[in-house]
């Protein structure tokens, strides 16, 4: 049996628990503070993909930003123009009808099925990783894409397709949320930010290897010639590490990269469709 001052003791801390519970229970009702109703109306209207594509790591949290001023209306990009104008109506603001820029993921290889060289065939798991790890996929390039299409499955808004072993990135579908850059085993995937007025261009090569060890894995790598730099925009491209890389954030609607396309000596320079311009097309 238990001693009287064992039951003391019991009963005493029993007691204490339950006051500083209810203390609290009290301090929680009295002092939390209410969430601004805003921010509840604002995440409904939000698609709820959580997909991070705002640079925030939830709607709810976009939702918060959005109502303190924090992040602008159209943020969401998932939700587009439609829940960019009913978040505006909500806050009584307004959406520059200006076209700015756009994050969007951009596939820096151009070699398709044939034009990749390979020392011979790849019998393993159809999965880039998995060929990464094991055989490179026998792929005579190690910066080149492996064609397997992990990216493509990796993506939740159904935004890239594969083409002849290339994927095919819908600029309309893209959120920019970097699940193919977190998926692809050879980065050449990147989110890049552009000019919505100016054209979408890129090198489409990201191997550093020297000009002659290039040549004879690639007929479409860069070669590291310069040519971009000197026919322009020179504030655009630079070489380093034996690439041609552009800085997005110097070029604008008035650069012209016409030129630097059709001099590049390996076509590695490319044009790639804009948000948009499917169904102007189509």
């Amino acid at each position: 049996m238990f001693g009287p001052v064992v039951i003391i003791s019991a009963s005493t801390m029993a007691g204490l628990g339950f006051l500083f519970a209810g203390l609290l229970g009290f301090a929680h009702s009295r002092l939390k503070l209410e969430e601004n109703p805003e921010v509840k109306e604002i995440e409904d209207i939000l698609p709820g993909l959580d997909c991070g594509a705002c640079g925030y790591p939830g709607c709810h949290q976009l939702a918060k930003n959005v109502v303190s001023g924090d992040a602008p209306p159209d943020s969401c990009v998932p939700g587009g123009e439609e829940v960019a104008e009913q978040i505006a109506d909500v806050l009584g603001l307004e959406i520059s009808s200006e076209p700015g820029r756009v994050r969007i993921a951009v596939v820096h290889c151009g070699a398709d099925n044939e034009e990749k060289k390979r020392i011979g065939d790849y019998e393993g798991v159809k999965s880039c990783r998995t060929a990464e790890l094991t055989t490179g996929g026998n792929l005579k390039c190690e910066y080149g894409c492996l064609g397997y299409g992990d990216c493509a499955r990796a993506c939740p808004f159904d935004a890239i397709e594969m083409v002849d072993g290339l994927p095919r990135i819908d600029p309309d579908a893209c959120t920019a949320c970097g699940e193919c850059v977190e998926t692809c085993p050879r980065d050449i995937i990147v989110i890049e930010e552009l000019d919505l007025k100016g054209d979408f261009v890129k090198v489409a090569c990201n191997s550093e290897d020297e000009a002659s060890a290039v040549r004879e894995k690639c007929e479409v790598g860069c070669i590291a010639c310069g040519l971009c730099v000197q026919v322009g925009p020179s504030e655009v491209y630079s070489v380093e590490d034996n690439l041609s890389r552009m800085d997005y954030s110097e070029y604008g609607e008035d650069a012209d990269f016409d030129t630097a396309i059709e001099k590049c000596p390996t076509d590695c320079i490319v044009r790639f469709p804009s948000p948009g311009e499917a169904s102007e097309t189509e």
